[in-house]
């Protein structure tokens, strides 16, 4: 179980990651024309948050399932 959460997050990852570019962020643009977030910057700041998380869930996920 733990190992298909593995992969569910790895490729949430790519799928979020990958399309941030410095000169066009598609993931954020599309998080902001959801109308959840009042301005740009805080779709950017929900954006940023969510990746790091992903990421930090990713590495956890690595680590315990090399000990198990």
């Amino acid at each position: 179980m733990i190992k298909i959460i593995q992969l569910l997050s790895g490729l949430l990852i790519l799928l979020i990651v990958i399309p941030q570019t410095p000169t066009e962020n598609i993931v954020l643009r599309k998080f902001n024309e959801t109308g959840f977030f009042s301005n740009y910057k805080n779709a950017k700041k929900f954006v940023d948050i969510l990746t790091w998380s992903l990421i930090l869930i990713f590495i956890i996920l690595t680590f315990v399932l090399n000990f198990v």
